[in-house]
């Protein structure tokens, strides 16, 4: 057994499984991990302000501030910004918020199916039976209601599967203590991490774990500065256009900003169907807006601020995006493109590992 078992390991299959194994696990592991990927994920976005507090020097320059102190300075930053973001944002959105929950039967009612009342009524009824669409305005309108019930329908479950996993995460209290000790002692982590390997193999485990903090680190503080973008023009836009519940939308805006290809049209829909409620052409300048928005987002913000931090292939990342939408709800779409990134450096690093050309 020992003489196949170099041809087992390179074997495909063997990979594949193990690769699927690995995967089970983590999953198994979700609710413990999301907390520790979120204290990683506020790490990298700290990093910078840490390094920079860390060079600033006290007293005419005769007293430079330790890391443990630049590390607290910029968490207390940290949570003087969400402070400030509850207080200015998150609670004119949930005024907001409820208006919009308070009209929601409206705009579904206008874009759901008939049920078998409607039926019975139709029956009894026949000027009542809904005429197929005979010319283009008919069917624009037709297809603009089942878009508008079907996406309700998705973003709905969408919700509640999210919902269920966040209310069982008590253990978020703790991302801030795990910030912390991230930033301060990430050397420290990275060498015990390493030193987890035999020593043949450590110098790659080393560049693997070096490789993925670079990814994630770029990605982190790309995405947060995309989506702070994002979520102010697509709130002033659509104020300025007269759209109710601005904040909400762009709330969604920055959500939506953290989920590539598809994002787009996640933080799109929501707005126009808002907008729709309210006129059809109100619907259509909207539209405008956020395709022309997206398109300057896509062309020349994105890759301004991003460049090429994710190298991921476009049928990866919907596929990515499909499994974490389809087991994790918005939780999962958030992450669904970190986690292929890591993914990405394992298959780059350890695929082909010890074989021959």
């Amino acid at each position: 057994m020992l003489k196949y078992w170099p041809i087992i390991r390179s074997s495909t299959c063997f990979k594949l499984g193990v690769a699927a194994a690995v995967s089970y696990v983590l999953y198994l592991l979700a609710g413990f991990l999301l907390p520790l990927l979120l204290a990683i994920g506020l790490a990298f976005a700290l990093y910078p302000l840490v390094n920079a507090i860390a060079k600033v020097r006290v007293a005419h320059g005769m007293i430079k501030l330790s890391r443990v102190v630049a590390i607290i300075l910029a968490l207390l930053a940290f949570c003087i910004f969400i402070v400030m973001i509850i207080g200015f944002i998150l609670l004119p959105l949930f005024g907001q918020m409820n208006e919009f929950l308070q009209k929601l039967p409206l705009f579904i009612s206008q874009s759901q199916g008939t049920d078998m009342h409607d039926i019975d009524a139709m029956l009894q009824d026949p000027t009542k039976i809904p005429l197929l669409p005979s010319d283009f305005n008919m069917l624009m309108t037709a297809l603009v209601n089942w878009a508008m019930g079907f996406v309700s329908s998705v973003l709905r479950n969408l919700v509640q599967s999210s919902l269920s996993i966040v209310q069982s995460l008590i253990g978020l209290i703790i991302v801030p203590f795990l910030s912390f000790y991230f930033l301060k002692d990430w050397r420290e982590l990275r060498e015990m991490a390493v030193n987890l390997f035999n020593y043949d193999v450590q110098d790659r485990a080393a560049a693997v774990i070096d490789d993925i903090g670079r990814t994630l680190s770029a990605y982190v503080r790309g995405l947060a500065k995309l989506s702070l973008i994002s979520g102010f023009v697509i709130s002033v836009g659509t104020a300025s256009l007269g759209i109710e519940f601005p904040l909400v939308l762009g709330f969604w805006a920055i959500l939506a900003e953290t989920v590539p290809v598809v994002g787009p049209l996640m933080g799109a829909v929501p707005a126009i169907f808002i907008a729709y409620g309210q006129s059809p052409e109100a619907a259509f300048h909207v539209a405008l807006f956020y395709l022309v928005y997206y398109q300057l987002d896509a062309n020349f913000i994105m890759p301004k601020i991003m460049g090429q931090k994710i190298d991921l292939h476009p049928v990866i990342l919907i596929i990515s995006l499909l499994i974490g939408a389809k087991l994790f709800g918005i939780v999962g779409m958030v992450f669904a493109v970190p986690v292929a990134a890591v993914y990405r450096v394992l298959y780059k690093e350890l695929w082909h590992a010890g074989e021959g050309r």
